[in-house]
């Protein structure tokens, strides 16, 4: 079976770019199932066709972006390997290149699937340029695919209202033990020389974009009675975006909570993974989330988290292994105030929610369900799919 992942960027699985780990490791994990699995990159800056050996595991095909006037060397690709292809998995999001790509593979009968990675079931999917895309391209890209995989059942659900007409499966995103740090490189020291280390420190880590609802975590610190309020420390962790740093730095001085917020910037590798071994909780309240990597972090440190309802971890374990809440300040401020009221239970939380990880997510799990899912779609002789 060979599978063919098209992404943008190169598939590292260190950058802020969850969609970049998760492309990474469905393609290390399938090929150690004996799949043949390839990663295809869109890359900016390059003009031709160029091999980049990520690691002993991964290499990344990179191909120039394709345009309606040229660079069409993936097109070429696909079609001087269409008889070995099986699926192309596309994992494009947005950019039109995707909707080129995809007519030539139907053109050619090659079998499709695409990962929506949460994007078309956010309220965002529905505002701006987004919506002009929806009308535009969108919506014919995924209704062209022959399947859609998910992550959860209510970004299916997301999906049905944007428009979507086809099939779909629901497949987690993994853990890999691996990424973090071995014993001799653990450092639960981490934040020592920052003004907050004696602190109780909630970490979250995003890209700082406005639909990660940080300004509701910031106003929820601030309904906090001050005496409990000067125990907590809110760490973000991650690259600014659109200027919202500085905004929520802003935000924190008007409410009087400055002490109690702190934007580090991004950290990577051992550094993201100490900082969150270092932390007392985590803390996201998102409206929607496909299946956040950074949750899954947390998970793997043994974090207890604090997270709200759009995060979609429900279904997950029958277990109790997070703190769950709506995205408004007073029930964030709500949920704080419990956590800090029984700070000593909360360990055996964050030790229940690594147990749930372990069980469900490992990448050799996703993995089997995915191939499992990949052998149905190329075996389905329905005529839906023609």
């Amino acid at each position: 079976m060979k599978i063919v992942h098209i992404v943008h960027g190169k598939a590292n699985p260190a950058s802020a770019n969850g969609i970049s780990r998760v492309v990474y490791y469905l393609n290390k994990y399938e090929r150690l199932a004996g799949i043949n699995s390839q990663i295809w990159a869109i890359v900016d800056g390059i003009k031709h066709h160029e091999s980049y050996q990520r690691d002993k595991f991964v290499t990344v095909e990179c191909f120039p972006r394709v345009t309606l006037w040229g660079g069409r060397d993936i097109i070429d690709q696909i079609r001087k390997e269409k008889d070995s292809i099986d699926v192309v998995h596309f994992h494009l999001i947005w950019f039109y290149d995707k909707n080129i790509i995809m007519k030539a593979i139907k053109r050619l009968g090659i079998r499709s699937v695409v990962t929506t990675h949460g994007t078309y079931s956010t309220p965002h999917a529905y505002t701006g340029v987004r919506r002009l895309a929806r009308s535009l391209y969108e919506l014919d890209y995924l209704n062209k695919a022959d399947e859609c995989h998910i992550l959860t059942r209510e970004e299916g659900t997301g999906l049905r209202k944007y428009g979507y007409t086809g099939r779909s499966f629901v497949a987690y995103n993994g853990y890999e033990p691996n990424d973090m740090p071995s014993e001799e490189r653990i450092n639960r020291n981490f934040f020592r020389n920052y003004p907050f280390h004696n602190k109780t420190i909630l970490t979250m880590i995003s890209v700082l974009r406005n639909d990660k609802n940080i300004d509701l975590i910031i106003r929820a610190i601030s309904m906090l009675a001050e005496e409990k309020r000067n125990d907590l420390a809110f760490v973000l962790i991650g690259p600014d975006n659109k200027g919202n740093a500085e905004r929520f730095n802003r935000l924190a001085e008007e409410l009087n909570i400055r002490e109690n917020f702190y934007w580090i910037g991004p950290l990577y590798n051992d550094d993201k993974y100490n900082a969150m071994l270092s932390s007392d909780g985590y803390i996201m309240a998102s409206d929607s989330e496909g299946f956040s990597m950074s949750i899954i972090d947390a998970m793997a440190c043994s974090l207890p988290m604090i997270l709200t309802s759009g995060c979609n971890m429900k279904y997950l374990s029958d277990e109790k292994f997070y703190l769950m809440c709506e995205p408004y300040p007073q029930d964030l401020s709500r949920a704080l105030e419990y956590f800090l009221d029984h700070i000593q239970d909360m360990p055996k939380l964050g030790q229940t929610a690594r147990m749930v990880l372990e069980e469900n997510l490992h990448w050799k799990q996703i993995v089997k369900v995915m191939i499992d899912n990949y052998k149905r779609i190329i075996n389905t002789k329905d005529k839906s799919y023609e």
